[in-house]
């Protein structure tokens, strides 16, 4: 698993730990559909208060796992990542981007 988030998506040995201990607590939800993806590929048409995978991945210029992320926050916390999104393409995912060398 740690292999293929950097082989494949460029995440750092760390980045990929850290990605990795995110991706082990996403919410059921999210949790379902990143297994179907991670094993399938296919981009789930899950949307989340108006949020897809494919959505912020074109909006915001996310790659998958970062989307993925992404609408597990907005399951945790849609009042906040809700108000970041509006914001703009500001590289407001730091956290998730980063990680990649």
């Amino acid at each position: 698993m740690l292999l293929r988030l950097v082989n494949e998506f460029g995440y750092s040995p760390k980045g990929a730990e850290i990605v990795w201990a995110k991706i082990s607590q996403l919410s059921p939800m999210v949790a379902s559909e990143f297994e179907k993806w991670w094993l399938e590929g296919q981009i789930p048409d899950m949307s989340i208060e108006g949020y897809s995978v494919q959505r912020l991945m074109n909006e915001h210029k996310m790659n998958p796992i970062a989307a993925f992320l992404t609408l597990d926050w907005i399951v945790r916390d849609s009042e906040k990542a809700l108000c970041i999104l509006a914001k703009g393409k500001d590289n407001v995912f730091p956290l998730f981007n980063t990680f990649a060398s």
